[in-house]
């Protein structure tokens, strides 16, 4: 039989017009993969998220070669309660371990915040906070003025030690000496021991 031999029966078209949007569909979710369960994987993915990695990367770490189940993982498990216990633990255990910055590790932390800062106010701010650390300039104290004046004199007088009287010692005419004096000038030397 073949189709064009059939009549056409215009009676049992049905006259409302066909329209796809308002048709439902039979779309039914794909079957949870056999790992979807695993506790332990779940974990180790809140560890990975932990470490700073992404979901996608961090899907990855966990299947390496499986990128369909990194995606999974992904996009199923970021949420999970379980992943973001394991998550927050790992941070929790991190930062027991971490020692505090020391004065060059928070100079480079801070240089490198200014240079990516979006806005120059933000970034000048961070430079002058990187100037104060590194000793550049000195933090600006607000300034305290204090009128309170005590206007009186104090007059303190301090004597020396006594020192004994110099001596003195009058000029000799020497009869050897080979300029004659006519006028002989008495002189005083004055002066300590040698």
């Amino acid at each position: 039989m073949n189709f064009f031999d059939t009549p056409f029966d215009a009676r049992k078209v049905d006259p409302r017009p066909y329209d796809p949007w308002q048709q439902r569909s039979s779309y039914q979710e794909p079957p949870r993969p056999d790992f979807a369960d695993d506790e332990e994987l779940r974990k180790s993915f809140g560890i990975c998220l932990g470490k700073g990695l992404e979901p996608f990367p961090a899907g990855l770490e966990l299947f390496p070669k499986e990128t369909s189940k990194a995606l999974w993982a992904s996009v199923h498990w970021s949420n999970d309660p379980i992943v973001i216990a394991a998550r927050d633990a790992y941070k929790k255990t991190l930062k027991s371990f971490e020692k505090p910055l020391d004065k060059e590790e928070l100079l480079n932390e801070v240089l490198t915040r200014a240079r990516q800062a979006p806005e120059d106010r933000d970034a000048a701010t961070l430079f002058k906070l990187y100037s104060e650390i590194a000793g550049f300039t000195g933090k600006v104290e607000p300034v305290n003025v204090n009128n309170n004046t005590n206007n009186t004199m104090k007059i303190t007088f301090v004597s020396g030690t006594p020192k004994e009287a110099p001596k003195v010692i009058d000029h000799v005419s020497s009869d050897k000496s080979k300029i004659l004096n006519e006028d002989t000038v008495k002189l005083k030397l004055v002066g300590g021991t040698r």
